[in-house]
């Protein structure tokens, strides 16, 4: 049987919003991979009433701040999703107080106000080091969770520890534990296409798209790197080009022929 082999060019252009934030020169670790969130990523997760799967299902930008919103299925923390802005800051949206959860470009001993309350709780960093993580060596930063006495401002002997949790450098939250009910421990993970442990998830189907599709790329808009997906119908040519807001071109990505698929570029 005799195939046709359609070709057809296609052009993608891109226009990123160029921020002005970088990474700090002599930085070796991209901090924001302490709180991976791709499109598509998926945690495991042992904790008393069985297991549970979270996966980030889609994330917006605020054109105000950069502010990047992520969604997730089911909603994590008693139904919070979570708001990452340029910072290194990581916090639960208004609907849960806007708590200030995390804050990944801490250093060991150094506090935030979490919730003001009352009652008021504040978080700590009470060590930064390497770990194994399913077989990966990595960095783990151990927060603690304080409940401040009525009226305090600042962690003191009367606080009370409430909880600790684990953050992995690639990897996110891989633990929270209080020392007293059975820990919530991360089972196994898909991070970026990666799987890690265990994790009960079907793999998708490659399926043939049916018409061109350009994805958001991520992480987006200040990692001084980023992902970008698109999918194509049949085989063809593409160009893939980056222009900054006033239209000049930055880079040439790709410029090929390409099989039918979905596809991505990192840059």
């Amino acid at each position: 049987m005799k195939i046709n082999k359609t070709k057809i060019t296609t052009t993608f252009f891109i226009a990123l919003l160029l921020s002005s934030f970088s990474c700090s020169q002599g930085q070796e670790l991209d901090l924001y991979q302490f709180f991976p969130a791709n499109i598509g990523d998926q945690w495991e997760y042992t904790m008393a009433g069985g297991d549970q799967i979270y996966t980030v299902i889609r994330d917006s930008i605020d054109i105000k701040d950069s502010s990047r919103y992520l969604f997730y299925k089911p909603p994590v923390w008693r139904g919070a999703n979570y708001r990452i802005d340029k910072n290194y800051n990581v916090f639960n949206v208004p609907a849960y107080d806007n708590r200030h959860v995390y804050k990944l470009d801490a250093n060991v001993g150094d506090t935030w106000m979490v919730l003001p309350g009352p009652p008021r709780y504040e978080a700590r960093v009470r060590e930064i080091n390497q770990g194994i993580v399913f077989g990966k060596v990595t960095t783990i930063m151990t927060i603690d969770l304080f409940l401040l006495t009525r009226g305090d401002t600042v962690i003191t002997e009367y606080s009370m520890l409430q909880y600790w949790e684990k953050l992995a450098y690639g990897f996110g939250l891989i633990s929270r534990e209080d020392g007293a009910t059975e820990p919530f421990l991360l089972r196994g993970c898909r991070i970026d296409g990666v799987t890690y442990g265990t994790v009960d998830v079907e793999e998708e189907p490659k399926t043939i798209p049916s018409e061109f599709v350009l994805y958001q790329n991520y992480p987006n808009p200040f990692n001084p790197t980023t992902v970008i997906g698109y999918q194509l119908p049949v085989i063809g040519r593409v160009t893939l080009r980056v222009f900054d807001i006033l239209g000049r071109e930055i880079v040439t990505l790709v410029n090929e022929e390409k099989q039918a698929g979905k596809l991505v570029n990192m840059k």
